[in-house]
């Protein structure tokens, strides 16, 4: 015998009004913070707690070599300026710059246990760029976060493709050397074999301490069918990267737009360290 549609009154109806549990649970909310991108060279942290921002302008002075221009704080946020423009349309290195700058803020947030929750536009302006959103984790007390390493992949004008990644004791530039194993040249090869098999490559190159690929055509302008396999592109991409062990941790726009050519967004991978060494020794 088949069943009646439940009523709209029926406790299995979707339409049912939400009844208050009358059990009582307490929940411990959770902390939220944010980053936000100005201009072409400030970053502002906002409700993030003193003791961590305090300790913050090593890793930034470290990771942008020419410095801070200014810096401020308020009961609420802390502002830092940076001089160059680590978040602006031109220049190869200072985007690559700015890469660094923000997958060591990333690195030094998650070591205090604050992980990324989402990326927000803000703004319809052309030059607006995403606001992080954080979440303090939940810890158990002398639990501390995994040690993870992280990597970068950046589309950039029209056809290229940029690798970033840093990590101890591993080479930044290629070149055969049957002693030690080159892990970023594993990376690239997989990349390269991806990009020839969608017929994508048309050639790379080191530059800038990383790896750039320069693609056919102008996918990052493509429409149509062009469109369709940009996509597919990205999905072999995200497929090869998981297959070693990277998860996709951030996708998110940090550089300003000029008027007629929209920034896209960079990549930003991460993954334990136990997983490289695994995998070498393997």
């Amino acid at each position: 015998m088949s069943s009646s549609p439940a009523s709209p009154s029926s406790p299995t109806s979707p339409f049912s009004p939400i009844i208050p549990s009358t059990t009582n649970t307490t929940t411990t909310p959770s902390t939220f913070a944010a980053i936000s991108f100005h201009k072409s060279d400030t970053i502002r942290l906002l409700h993030f707690p003193p003791s961590l921002t305090a300790t913050l302008e090593p890793t930034l002075l470290a990771s942008w070599p020419p410095g801070l221009e200014t810096q401020s704080t308020t009961s609420e946020s802390a502002e830092y300026k940076f001089k160059g423009k680590p978040f602006g349309y031109y220049g190869s290195q200072s985007h690559v710059g700015g890469i660094r700058l923000v997958r060591n803020l990333f690195a030094f947030l998650h070591a205090r246990g604050w992980v990324l929750v989402t990326s927000v536009l803000c703004s319809k302006r052309y030059t607006a760029k995403d606001t992080l959103i954080f979440r303090q984790a939940q810890v158990q007390a002398q639990s501390q976060p995994a040690a993870v390493e992280w990597l970068v992949l950046a589309p950039m004008a029209k056809d290229k493709l940029r690798v970033v990644y840093d990590a101890d004791g591993v080479r930044l530039h290629g070149g055969a050397d049957e002693n030690q194993h080159n892990y970023l040249g594993v990376v690239i090869a997989g990349i390269k074999k991806v990009l020839e098999g969608l017929g994508c490559f048309e050639k790379g190159d080191w530059s800038h301490d990383s790896f750039e690929f320069e693609l056919k055509g102008t996918p990052w302008r493509s429409r149509g069918e062009g469109s369709v396999n940009v996509r597919i592109m990205l999905m072999r991409l995200l497929e090869l990267m998981e297959g070693h062990g990277w998860r996709l941790y951030a996708t998110f726009v940090q550089r300003t737009g000029a008027d007629e050519d929209r920034i896209l967004d960079t990549w930003y991978f991460v993954r334990e360290r136990e997983t490289r060494k695994a995998e070498l020794a393997g």
